[in-house]
């Protein structure tokens, strides 16, 4: 599963942009995933420029 940090998160937007099944969107001008429609796929973790998405254990 992937979690982003919410405290890391710019809001930049590439990884809703990127996301194949749209499981990304914006709250609070931070981006937040959908547990129930991500495939973890994890281009949110390879795009992501300040490394806000991550794989939880």
């Amino acid at each position: 599963m992937v979690i982003i940090q919410q405290e890391v998160c710019t809001g930049c937007g590439g990884c809703i942009d990127l996301c194949p099944v749209i499981a990304v969107s914006m709250v609070d001008d931070r981006a937040v995933i959908n547990p129930d429609s991500c495939t973890d796929c994890k281009i949110c973790v390879k795009v992501c420029p300040v490394n806000a998405p991550y794989e939880a254990a």
